[in-house]
Order: structure tokens, then C-alpha cells, then sequence
């Protein structure tokens, strides 16, 4: 909006003659106005005419006017040239924490936006320059901006790696051909590029091919499924039935329908409705109910993995499409739980929040829920720091005092505890401790199945490259959407706001 809005104000203080900014503008009787030098040239061609007419509305002057620098059009005229500047200076991408930098910007740094393989830098468009119109640079490998440059270095000889060793299946560089590498399978890294480039596509194909025939598998699944399903129901029923009668003929029809391999064969003797037999009855229907429900369990656990497999997102711009707005409920907050600014939740050693009596309010441990309640998908990430802090989520329900309300001590909550020795899973009092690289920033994922499983799923943010290593993830059954939830028993958390 800025750029066009300056672009016709720059068109308005323009020479009609030369078209370009007016310099040294004056006004001519009828109003219009020209670059002084434009109008003289103009007139003196004019001048063995007896009158001199303006260039745009041909109106005629006699004598020739005389010209008389415009003092307010000429203040115009410069600042548009610096409102023009600035506006330029703003398209400029200023390299955020995540971005590549340019390597020759000395004052403020620019997004990069190639990398040189041979200069081994990273350069912004205006640096770029030199590569696309020098000779010099004409043979130099350009690639998308890379913070990795130096690992093409060989650690040992500072030479670039542009040798493969097969035998030793790594990159080196030519003075390591020459020495440890001596008499060993070699070839050049764009030639095992080239070979690998197959191999990948074939990988990929196959990759493909298995998607597709997991895809028919999962329809059957669901099929199969809402059969089990409704004999599951079919079960139910007969297990309520009361009248001995009735429930021999419609479980002999079951069991002969269902085809349950563990399903019993009954001869049945209506004139004994015995004690005994109402007993094997009883087994045998048990029997084909577990064999049933068995049967659900396992297709629901294949279906499950599919799922998890296949919409689990592989990269942070993947996960950054789903990133959800939280704030805090205060109603929930302990009293020793200090909010804010922005979403930071800071526990105090000394200062005690008077907040008045809720039924929400957390009473034993310092925690704070979410206003907003989710089911998924969304992701959102949480700085922390300090000695001890949970990140979670929780049902509504979940207790707000007693040893049962810390998060992940109850079947209603479950929580990542971070401290600085590693990580530790926490649900239903039990623990697990968790191997994984330490990070400040921690990614959560939360996604929900049709048939109402919940995936969630915690990640190991990286503070420099903002990769992404899974710590731990668990699926779990539910009907009803989750708090976020941020314990900081002894440090502070924030939900980052995360700028794509």
C-alpha cells in the first residue's frame, strides 16, 4: 500500500517532458509545471514564433514567460525522493534468528539468498550481484542458503570435500585421497550424487506404492471395524438376555455368524436348563466377547499406526501450519504463579498473588490452564528454564488440590517434566524417563483420529537450526477436548509466539 501510495505521488511530480522527477521545478502562468531546463529547451525552439504555448494544454503565452524556481513543488520533489528511499530500504528481508544471513552485509544483516559453494559464503540479492554479471564468478556453484557451509570443509586439510570414498562411504578431499584414503574406492561427490539420486527416486517410488496400498488397507480397517463393531453391540444385547430359551437360540445364530475360531459348539437339551449348562453358556459367551473385542483391539492398533505414520507432519513449516493461539485462564492460577507479560508463567519463591477463591484455581501446585481447549490438529511451542517445569495437557475435570492434581499424577493429565538432567513422561503417577537433547524450546503436537484416538507428541527444539528431534509420544482414547497446561514448580515457561 505504502509503495503505490508513494508511486503516484512520484507521478504527480513528474516532467511531462522528460519524465522523470521534476529538478529545479517551475510553474508556467496556466499552472502546469516542468524541470526549468526542459521548459527553456522547449521554448527556445519556439522562439521564432511570436508566442510560446505550454507543452500539455497548448495554451499560449505572449511575451515568453519568465521562469521562477517553485520553491514548494522543489520541497515535494525531495521528499518523495526519501520517502522513496525508505520504502526501498523496507522490502529489504532483514535475516531473522532462523534465517541464513549474508555474509557481506557489515551493519545490518540480510536474508541471504543463495549460498556459494566455492566462496563458501551466503550472499542478499545486492551481494549476489557480482556472481550473475562478473565472468569471474561464472563457474561458481550457486545452491539454496545454507547455514552448513563449513561441513564441506575437510576438518583435517581446510580443502573442500569434492571426493566420495566408497570404501569408507565418506566425503573427503583430494590431499585425503592422497593420504589415508590412498588406493580406496573414490569417486567424485557429484557422480555418488548422481548415483544416490536414483537410488532415492526408487526409494521414494517405493514409498509411494506402500501409501497407496496402506490407504486401501485403512478403508478395509474401517470396514472391518464397524462390522466388529456391530456384533460387539450384537453381544451386549445377549449377554442382558434373561430367558434361557431365548439366549441359546440367538447365541447359537451369533456364534454361527461371527465364525469365532475360540466359539464353543452347544449341543443344546431344552429340557434341562440346568445350573451347569447356564455356566458353560456363560464361558462360551465370554469367549466369543473377548475373541470379538480382541479382534477390534488389534485392527484398531494396525489402524492407529497407519494413521499416525502417515499425518504426522516431517518438518517445521509442516507443524508451523497448524500452530494454535493459547492464552491463560487466570481463574486457574496458583497463587504462587506469576503471569505474564505476553504468555510467560514465572513462579515465585517470595511473592504470594492474592487472587480471589475459585473453583478452578489450583491450590497445591503451582500450575495455570489454558482458556482454550483442544482436539487437534495444532501445535504450539514452550520456552522454559529453571529447575523443574511440566508442559501438559489435561481434561477440564482434572483435580485442582491433593497430591492427585499435580499434572500427569492422574489418569486426567499428561506431562512433560523438563529439568536439566534430561526429561521425564508423566501420566497416572507412573514415569518415564526420557534420552533426548536438551532444549530451551519444546514443540507439541496434538492430533485426534475418526476413531477418537488422540496422538500427542513432544519434540526437542533446537535453539540455533530450529530442527526438530522427537522426545516422546503416546496415543490414547478420548471424547473430550484438552487444556494446555504449564507447571513451573521451580523456573518459568512461555508459549512462544511463533512467527512463520
Amino acid at each position: 500500500m505504502a509503495q503505490r501510495e508513494n508511486q503516484v505521488n512520484r507521478d504527480k511530480l513528474c516532467c511531462s517532458i522528460c519524465l522523470d522527477l521534476l529538478k529545479e521545478p517551475v510553474t508556467i502562468p496556466c499552472g502546469h509545471s516542468y524541470c526549468m531546463n526542459c521548459v527553456k529547451s522547449y521554448w527556445d525552439e519556439e522562439d521564432q514564433k511570436e508566442t510560446h504555448s505550454c507543452p500539455q494544454c497548448r495554451q499560449t503565452f505572449t511575451p515568453r514567460p519568465a521562469l521562477v524556481r517553485n520553491t514548494v513543488i522543489a520541497d515535494l520533489v525531495e521528499e518523495t525522493k526519501k520517502t522513496g528511499l525508505q520504502a526501498a530500504k523496507a522490502d529489504l528481508c532483514h535475516a531473522e534468528h532462523e534465517d541464513v544471513s549474508c555474509d557481506v552485509c557489515t551493519e545490518t544483516k540480510l536474508k541471504a539468498v543463495k549460498s556459494c559453494l566455492q566462496c563458501l559464503a551466503s550472499y542478499c540479492e545486492q551481494h549476489l550481484q557480482p556472481h550473475y554479471e562478473s565472468s569471474a564468478f561464472k563457474k561458481h556453484k550457486l545452491v539454496d542458503p545454507s547455514q552448513q557451509l563449513q561441513e564441506i570443509m575437510c576438518p583435517r586439510h581446510n580443502e573442500v570435500m569434492k571426493i566420495f570414498c566408497r570404501t569408507d562411504q565418506q566425503c573427503i578431499c583430494y590431499l585425503c585421497s592422497m593420504d589415508e584414503h590412498k588406493g580406496h574406492d573414490t569417486v567424485s561427490t557429484a557422480a555418488e550424487m548422481s548415483e544416490k539420486q536414483t537410488e532415492l527416486k526408487e526409494r521414494q517410488q517405493n514409498i509411494e506404492r506402500k501409501i497407496k496400498e496402506k490407504e486401501k488397507s485403512v478403508k478395509v480397517l474401517q470396514q472391518e471395524i464397524s462390522e466388529l463393531r456391530r456384533r460387539k453391540t450384537e453381544l451386549e444385547q445377549l449377554s442382558h438376555t434373561e430367558d434361557p430359551t431365548q439366549f441359546l437360540h440367538n447365541y447359537t445364530l451369533l456364534s454361527r455368524l461371527s465364525e469365532a475360531p475360540d466359539s464353543a459348539r452347544i449341543n443344546i437339551h431344552p429340557e434341562s436348563y440346568t445350573e451347569d449348562a447356564a455356566a458353560a453358556l456363560s464361558e462360551s459367551r465370554e469367549k466369543l466377547q473377548s475373541s470379538v473385542e480382541w479382534t477390534i483391539t488389534a485392527v484398531e492398533e494396525t489402524q492407529r499406526d497407519v494413521y499416525q505414520a502417515e499425518s504426522e507432519p516431517k518438518t517445521r513449516a509442516e507443524f508451523l501450519k497448524y500452530k494454535c493461539e493459547i492464552t491463560f485462564n487466570p481463574n486457574t492460577a496458583h497463587q504462587r504463579v506469576v503471569l505474564g507479560p505476553g504468555l510467560k508463567a514465572k513462579y515465585s519463591h517470595t511473592q504470594t498473588i492474592r487472587r480471589y477463591d475459585h473453583t478452578d484455581r489450583f491450590t497445591d501446585w503451582p500450575q495455570v490452564l489454558s482458556r482454550e481447549s483442544f482436539t487437534g490438529p495444532c501445535y504450539w511451542e514452550v520456552e522454559w528454564s529453571g529447575d523443574d517445569v511440566f508442559i501438559a495437557l489435561a481434561y477440564s475435570s482434572v483435580s485442582r488440590s491433593g497430591k492427585e492434581s499435580a499434572f500427569g499424577n492422574d489418569n486426567s493429565s499428561w506431562a512433560l517434566e523438563c529439568f536439566s538432567g534430561g526429561y521425564t513422561f508423566r501420566h497416572s503417577g507412573s514415569r518415564t524417563f526420557i534420552k533426548g537433547p536438551q532444549s530451551s524450546r519444546i514443540g507439541v503436537f496434538l492430533n485426534k483420529d475418526l476413531t477418537n484416538f488422540i496422538f500427542l507428541s513432544f519434540y526437542s527444539v533446537s535453539e540455533s537450526t530450529r530442527t526438530m528431534t522427537l522426545l516422546h509420544s503416546f496415543c490414547t482414547r478420548h471424547y473430550t477436548p484438552l487444556l494446555v497446561g504449564l507447571g513451573v514448580y521451580g523456573g518459568s515457561a512461555e508459549i512462544c509466539e511463533i512467527l512463520c
